[in-house]
């Protein structure tokens, strides 16, 4: 009988454990499934087998732990996404990961996007076509996860499993439903027709999308970016549904971007049932819809928006500011009628270039503005109480002129020169320019949607808009000039003419009235004291100029030098007006200069807005500048009436009004939210937290009180506006 060591026995006994052990470890680390503390991970098929020539798909399946998560391609706040490492045979190939949408998980003040329950991953395994057949072969997947609740845990499994080939396959019954399931929540790529596309503001990202039916019938939709920090993760998403477009606010992040950017819309409707789409969004309009008399446009393409425009700049040779320039212009033709068509032609070119090269100008300016990174819009260099005396001063000359009193010459505005000389065609090029000047404080029916859509886009879109505004404003003059016909309807010359250029001084001075007035507003008396002694210095300069023309050559150097001097004065002034200090009224007091019987307002204040809205309460905003004639006319003839008043307190509607005279981020924030950078802008809030509506900019009393309707607001009519379903995403 053989003796035993003990010892021996024991490190037998040690090796025999180490070795199963071992054994046991690696059967468990190469096991499908495999079990971890907080999520049981398998790899499944969904054939029994692989044909070689096409593919088979594949699932990495992770059963989470209940009150755990884990993590989509874009985590969100914090977290990171699952993975996987392949080791595949020659011959099979394994795709990136096929997402399933995501859910947005709140913890605490940041928010998360993955998974709870049961995540399915899908990976398309391609086997090429010369993979033998009949035969097994082994796949490892190395998965690794971050796995959270209010702690986080990484965890990983090495999977492997068998793959058959075989020339005819069947489904695996065992896991057909898993796949069923998994295929339903794999976002869709989808065609549509305008496709996709966002605008940005300072903190924000406005989504727009064609209409489709399901987009339209979701009850709520949500977007999933798939890089991280385009928006901010736990913020609310606002949804706007309306039969023409769909568009979807969100918060921005902190990645700067101007790109194409890729996401995910995950819809839930009524039934709790989901859809996903992938979607590319391009950099966009930023639009709300509605029909032309609301003064929007829905998804603005860019032949509306030249439409708009060319209509606009038409019908802006209407407007106050506007009309005399074009009525002394057409007096020059009537006293110049029996010239030869050829110079008559030339003349309205000369005008319309004027005109263009204007708004080339003004465009130029704006994008640049832009460009630094500031909101801008129309009208904003009446912003700036030293262009508004700059302009006051221009009409104070232009009307002394005309009435007569001083003799500045005329080239400036194209009378009293040959049709044929290099004068009279640079007076009508610069009366051009004055009209794009004088202009300016105007905004036309059909301008806003057109300015607000050329700003959200590339460059050479804005300043191509803004040309057709500027051809349709010099159309009316350039016609006359072109279709001799036209002419004939122009009254003879004769001494009414003399009077009736003496009679639109008059106007003139009115526009110098308003002009110093907006000053008031902008920067006090104190600058408005400076601007009247800026019009003594500007007349005592033209006296001396001309009176000491005829004189001596000594006497001609005196009033050269006074003249120099004056200016220099008058210049000096102009800048102590635009830093003289801030006024302490405002435009929300515009209509003081009227008798005001109106509804009574108070400042615009967006929180207070976004609580009457919480509690279902109807509200009116009124973006106005003092500058702003189109406003001012509103507020005379619609805004200021007793009948409105009455309306206003008979509906419980709160009124707010906001004051652009002076560049306010928030407003100009506010306008952008419409697709506007122009005032006047008009929107209603019904009750019951309606959808806003925007109001035309020309504005009756029987207009506004049809459109505050609250019966009609929501009706979809050839004349009102489209029907808009706001859902606020949780």
């Amino acid at each position: 009988m053989l003796k035993t060591n003990p010892l021996n026995n024991l490190l037998a006994a040690v090796l025999l454990s180490l070795i199963l052990g071992l054994v046991l470890g690696l059967n468990r680390a190469y096991a499908n499934p495999v079990k971890t503390d907080n999520v049981t991970a398998s790899v499944i098929a969904e054939d029994d087998a692989a044909t070689p020539g096409k593919s088979l798909w594949l699932a990495l399946k992770l059963d989470i732990r209940d009150g755990w998560h884990t993590y989509w391609r874009n985590p969100g706040d914090s977290g990171e996404a699952t993975k996987i490492k392949w080791t595949l045979p020659e011959g099979m190939h394994a795709s990136e990961i096929h997402w399933p949408y995501p859910e947005r998980q709140y913890v605490g003040p940041v928010a998360n996007y993955g998974y709870h329950g049961t995540a399915l991953h899908l990976i398309e395994l391609r086997v090429d076509s010369d993979v033998a057949n009949d035969e097994t072969f082994k796949l490892q997947a190395d998965a690794t996860w971050l796995v959270c609740e209010e702690e986080c845990i990484p965890e990983k499994a090495r999977l492997e499993f068998d793959v058959k080939t075989a020339q005819t396959t069947s489904v695996n019954t065992r896991n057909e439903a898993a796949f069923s399931q998994a295929r339903n929540t794999i976002p869709q790529k989808i065609e549509i027709e305008s496709g996709f596309q966002y605008s940005q503001s300072d903190d924000g990202i406005r989504f727009e999308f064609a209409p489709r039916a399901d987009l339209i019938e979701a009850q709520s939709i949500e977007y999933f970016p798939y890089d991280w920090g385009v928006v901010q993760a736990p913020a609310r998403q606002k949804l706007v549904q309306d039969p023409a477009f769909v568009l979807l606010d969100t918060s921005k992040g902190d990645l700067k971007f101007d790109k194409t950017i890729n996401g995910v819309l995950v819809l839930e409707f009524e039934d709790g049932q989901h859809k996903a789409y992938e979607v590319e969004s391009q950099p966009g309009a930023l639009t709300l819809s509605g029909l032309i008399n609301s003064s929007t446009a829905p998804g603005l393409p860019l032949s509306s928006a030249l439409l708009f425009a060319f209509i606009g700049g038409i019908i802006l040779n209407l407007m106050p500011c506007v009309f005399p320039v074009l009525f002394m212009k057409a007096l020059n033709l009537v006293n110049h009628a029996n010239q030869a068509p050829q110079k008559v032609r030339m003349h309205g070119v000369a005008y319309t270039m004027g005109v263009l090269a204007s708004f080339l100008i003004l465009a130029i300016i704006l994008l640049s503005i832009k460009a630094a990174g500031q909101q801008v819009g129309w009208g904003f260099q009446l912003q700036s109480p030293l262009f508004v005396s700059l302009i006051a001063i221009v009409m104070f000359v232009l009307g002394l002129s005309l009435s007569g009193y001083i003799k500045i010459g005329t080239s400036l505005m194209g009378t009293g020169q040959q049709l044929a000389s290099q004068a009279g065609y640079s007076g009508s090029f610069f009366t051009g320019v004055l009209a794009v000047l004088v202009a300016t404080p105007c905004t036309a029916p059909l301008m806003g949607p057109a300015l607000g859509f050329a700003f959200t886009q590339s460059s050479f879109v804005a300043i191509v808009v803004l040309l057709a505004l500027g051809l349709g404003l010099a159309l009316p003059y350039l016609l006359i000039t072109f279709v001799p016909a036209l002419s004939r309807y122009l009254p003879k010359p004769g001494l009414w003419m003399e009077h009736l250029q003496q009679l639109l001084a008059f106007p003139m001075f009115a526009t110098v009235a308003w002009l110093v007035w907006v000053v008031s507003q902008q920067a006090g008396s104190n600058a408005v004291f400076l601007l009247l002694l800026a019009f003594i210095l500007v007349t005592f300069s033209i006296w001396l100029w001309q009176s000491s023309r005829n004189a001596s050559s000594r006497w001609r150097l005196v009033g050269s030098i006074g003249t120099i001097a004056s200016l220099f004065l008058v210049g000096s002034i102009v800048v102590f007006t635009n830093n003289s200090g801030s006024s302490n009224t405002s435009a929300l007091n515009t209509t003081s200069i009227n008798s005001y019987s109106g509804p009574s307002y108070q400042a615009f204040d967006e929180s207070k807005l976004e609580q009457l809205r919480e509690q279902g309460l109807p509200a009116f905003v009124n973006m106005t500048a003092a500058w702003c004639i189109t406003c001012l006319a509103n507020e005379r003839v619609a805004l200021s009436s007793p009948e409105i008043k009455d309306f206003f307190e008979e509906h419980n509607i709160s009124y707010f009004k906001g004051d652009w005279t002076n560049q306010d981020k928030g407003i100009s924030k506010y306008l952008a939210q419409f697709g506007r950078n122009s005032v006047p802008l008009y929107v209603y809030y019904p009750k019951n937290s309606g959808p806003p509506k925007v109001l035309p900019q020309i504005l009756t009393v029987s207009s506004l009180i049809e459109n505050m309707n609250d019966d009609t607001v929501n009706k979809s009519t050839a004349s009102q506006t489209l029907d808009q379903t706001v859902i606020s995403n949780p």
